[in-house]
């Protein structure tokens, strides 16, 4: 029976079979424990450690990957992340007043013509002075003033024409929505019907309707998230992230601070300030 038992021991080598056939019964469970915990348990037990440092090193990896993006999204927002129209003289450029929509829309037309954008700004400064996001006193304004009052912000290559469409956009404001742009907003169902509207605006195309969302994201809170394709670009040289949604995770889905990164965003494009993030 010995000689039996030592036969069918699974896995057992010559020696160890030679050695079973002498009747000594308490050595054979203790090569059959050898056996067992020398091949089947030593594998399980490396295994689980390999699955254990596996699990590890990836999430710490997304999340330091994730850390450092938004240290660096902090940065750009510290250094350039200030509010549209922050210094042209409006008392509160994040409050939803007719006033403001209005001064977006004026940057808007201006800064998506090509033209500098320094005079562009100053142009929109030069608006603002004047007191025209006052839609009454838009209205009231003549055309020579209008173009006056751009010639004085530098704008003259196309002040003729902007005149007339400011002109025009106190018309259509007044018109339309009441005079009040913030009716528009109330309107539409979705960003998407917001953009139509917009561009029904004269001197408002495509690129003036990405500005405006880039820079009214922190009032009508549905634009939210937003960014042209301009600053996902610079967004990407500077190595923060190439969409829209990766850059609204990384400023904790707050509308405020996706407009200041929009506008960062823009300045180190214009200024060409994008070695100093990457």
């Amino acid at each position: 029976m010995a000689r039996t038992r030592s036969q069918t021991a699974p896995g057992a080598s010559t020696q160890e079979t030679d050695k079973d056939s002498d009747p000594v019964p308490s050595e054979k469970p203790t090569l059959r424990k050898r056996k067992r915990s020398s091949k089947d348990n030593a594998p399980r037990t490396s295994l689980k450690k390999a699955k254990s440092r596996d699990s590890s090193i990836a999430p710490a990896d997304t999340k330091v990957l994730g850390i450092q993006h938004s240290r660096k999204v902090q940065n750009v927002l510290s250094v350039y992340g200030a509010l549209p129209l922050h210094d042209v003289g409006l008392s509160d450029p994040a409050k939803p007043t007719a006033e403001i929509i209005l001064a977006l829309v004026f940057h808007a037309m201006l800064t998506s013509a090509r033209i500098s954008h320094d005079l562009a700004y100053k142009s929109v400064k030069c608006l603002i002075e004047a007191g025209y996001q006052n839609l009454d006193t838009l209205s009231k304004s003549t055309w020579q003033e209008r173009t006056e009052v751009l010639t004085k912000g530098g704008y003259t290559h196309y002040r003729e024409k902007t005149a007339t469409g400011l002109g025009e956009l106190a018309e259509f404001v007044r018109d339309e929505y009441d005079s009040d742009l913030n009716n528009l907003y109330k309107r539409a169902k979705d960003r998407s019907e917001v953009q139509g509207s917009l561009k029904k605006i004269k001197g408002l195309g495509n690129v003036g309707v990405d500005i405006f969302c880039n820079t009214a994201q922190h009032i009508w809170s549905s634009l939210a998230p937003f960014v042209d394709a301009r600053s996902l670009e610079t967004a990407k040289q500077i190595g923060i992230g190439n969409d829209a949604e990766t850059l609204w995770e990384q400023v904790g889905k707050d509308a405020i601070d996706m407009c200041r990164l929009c506008s960062a965003l823009t300045k180190i494009r214009l200024e060409k300030r994008q070695k100093e993030f990457s």
